[in-house]
């Protein structure tokens, strides 16, 4: 056995996603065992390099007891949460989790203000960073105030759940934001519809003005005793074929990010860093900040304490962030670069792909972007030196496709036919 093959496990919540994918390969590649756990089976099962898939129930308090349970049989193992209710999961339970586990994560005190919207914005206010105009209405009566006072006719606007664990603000969409109308009585009607259907007032926040590369990431990985290990910054690309439907489109008012470059913000990264300091955080941050089109002035958007879908990027630039976590709360000591190339591209070939074909409103220039800026793109969502989820991801993709075309009870009809 290998040196290497004898470093403690790791082991990721959740699976499915590029978030995830991102630390199993990184991970496995450095020699680390990894565990997943996630409530749902899926094809990243099957990776090549998964020492094991651990299915979880989808009750909170028997998610806490098999973690715990696996962390005792592991020994002391390395937990990586990796989506929104984990990380309140494990930071609510920090204290009993840590038994068994190495976590890079506060408790609920940091974490529980970083999901509360208003007292996330708050926050960042009183550190000297600004952020988008929002309302919090807290009765019937205020949130109808809170409608009267916007300008649509002037400006958009978006309506969202006042904490990041809400239920989502669009179902359909599976987000938790949507965007508001353009008439106050058909705003008004939203903000009733989401207070019906998840008991809480919503949060009503002003778009700041600007394109999809006005959104500027900053990604750190800070210690535990506060030191700033690594930081990066990287802007969204525009893809406006990135779309469900004409009534909601990405990015960026509710925005996902498909594609991605690396770039230098200096003020983006001391803001980020004034962040940090105030929640007193460590582990894997990236915080997201809009500039605006009009005087190019810096807004927080969001603070998002958890791995992110583009973390694949920072293999490409010398910062495999995976890897430096891991080793930086073992105690390890590591030598990390203090820069990093501009226009280092990461592109979710899939999701990309997907819109395109599903897209009603084609767009061949997002298409001919994409290809001129290919060989700039040095990282990807997917793991594609792992066959086996490429096939299966295929063979999926191939079957759901015919399942469409021929339906149960046979073979479609042609539009001609139909006529």
């Amino acid at each position: 056995m290998t040196a290497e093959s004898k470093r403690p496990p790791a082991v990721v919540l959740g699976l499915g996603h590029p978030r995830q994918t991102a630390y199993v390969k990184s991970l496995a590649k450095f020699g680390v065992p990894v565990h997943a756990m996630h409530s749902e089976r899926s094809i990243y099962v099957a990776s090549r390099r998964l020492t094991r898939f651990h299915l979880l129930d989808r009750d909170a308090q028997s998610q806490l007891a098999d973690i715990e349970s696996l962390g005792k049989r592991l020994g002391r193992g390395f937990l990586v949460p990796t989506n929104d209710d984990n990380v309140a999961l494990v930071s609510q339970n920090l204290e009993r989790l840590s038994k068994n586990f190495l976590i890079p994560l506060p408790g609920w005190e940091a974490i529980g203000e970083i999901f509360d919207r208003a007292k996330c914005y708050a926050k960042a206010s009183a550190a000297g960073i600004a952020v988008p105009q929002y309302w919090m209405p807290t009765s019937d009566a205020g949130m109808k105030e809170a409608v009267g006072a916007l300008e649509p006719h002037k400006s958009d606007y978006i309506i969202k759940t006042p904490s990041i664990l809400s239920a989502p603000a669009n179902e359909a969409a599976i987000r938790l934001t949507k965007a508001a109308p353009k008439q106050h009585r058909d705003i008004l009607a939203s903000c009733e519809e989401l207070k019906r259907r998840t008991g809480e007032y919503p949060m009503i926040q002003q778009v700041v003005p600007g394109a999809a590369d006005s959104a500027i990431g900053v990604t750190m990985i800070v210690s535990r005793k506060g030191d700033i290990v690594l930081t990066y910054c990287v802007r969204r690309l525009r893809l406006a074929s990135y779309r469900i439907d004409a009534g909601y489109v990405h990015p960026y008012e509710l925005g996902s990010v498909v594609w991605c470059e690396t770039t230098h913000d200096d003020e983006a990264v001391e803001a980020a860093r004034e962040l940090v300091r105030a929640f007193r955080y460590y582990g894997q941050i990236t915080v997201e900040f809009r500039r605006d089109a009009r005087d190019g002035s810096l807004h927080l958007m969001k603070v998002e304490p958890r791995p992110v879908r583009a973390t694949s990027l920072s293999s490409a630039i010398g910062m495999d962030i995976p890897t430096i976590l891991y080793r930086v709360f073992l105690g390890e000591s590591v030598e990390v670069p203090k820069e990093y190339p501009d226009g280092v591209g990461w592109l979710w070939t899939m999701a990309y792909g997907q819109s395109l074909f599903h897209n009603p409103h084609h767009n061949r220039r997002d298409l001919l972007r994409v290809l001129r800026s290919s060989n700039r793109i040095r990282a990807f969502a997917e793991d594609f030196a792992d066959p086996m989820l490429l096939t299966r991801w295929v063979a999926r993709s191939a079957a759901r496709r015919m399942r469409g075309l021929f339906g149960r009870t046979g073979p479609k009809r042609s539009l001609s036919e139909a006529r």
